[in-house]
């Protein structure tokens, strides 16, 4: 990530021993930028990414892979955008989701899935996870506990204020016992109606 680790040797006296890390400006802007976007939905990654890794927490973790993944350069120095389609909220192995239509109108989304049970891992009870993101509002609005695999009727409310905007909409799948997760999946952006 653009780390120069200094060895002992090349150590000023008073850091002799010691490890230093200089990050660079532009992965500092990064790391901001990823924090920044992540830290308000970090009970959506708290489960989504839980078993992950050993080594970092799944916020940290989130924030690596967004950082290498998802952040690209405007051109100018030190500034950068979120590539929304390579955000990663969830991972594992629990049989994702299949999309049959999404539609949002009167503030309601009504996602709808094919009901994949049976394939794979894949069981009526798992429940979906959906994440909204207002763009313009810099707003976040979740259902941790979601329609289940084989019955998406019930439609998701989204907050009034955002009629009108665009909203960016990731999907993942969780186990009825809460054991297993799918890999999360940008849906793409859609206007509220």
């Amino acid at each position: 990530m653009g780390t120069t680790k200094r060895k002992k040797d090349d150590c000023p006296g008073g850091t002799i021993g010691k490890v230093i890390e200089f990050i660079s400006k532009t992965d500092q802007e990064k790391i901001k930028l990823a924090k920044a976007f992540l830290y308000p939905i970090l009970r959506f990654i708290n489960i989504g990414l839980k078993y992950v890794s050993d080594k970092q927490t799944p916020y940290q973790y989130a924030v690596t892979q967004m950082v290498r993944k998802a952040l690209r350069s405007t051109g100018h120095k030190h500034e950068f955008f979120v590539d929304f389609s390579k955000v990663i909220l969830s991972k594992g192995c629990l049989t994702p989701p299949e999309l049959e239509a999404l539609s949002i109108l009167d503030n309601k989304c009504e996602i709808t899935l094919k009901d994949n049970s049976g394939e794979g891992d894949a069981q009526p009870d798992d429940y979906s996870m959906v994440l909204f993101y207002d763009f313009a509002k810099d707003e976040f609005f979740c259902f941790l506990h979601g329609n289940p695999r084989n019955d998406s009727s019930e439609p998701y409310e989204l907050p009034e204020r955002w009629h009108g905007d665009k909203v960016i909409i990731y999907l993942s799948m969780r186990s009825a016992d809460g054991k297993k997760v799918s890999n999360s999946e940008y849906l793409g952006e859609y206007i509220v109606g």
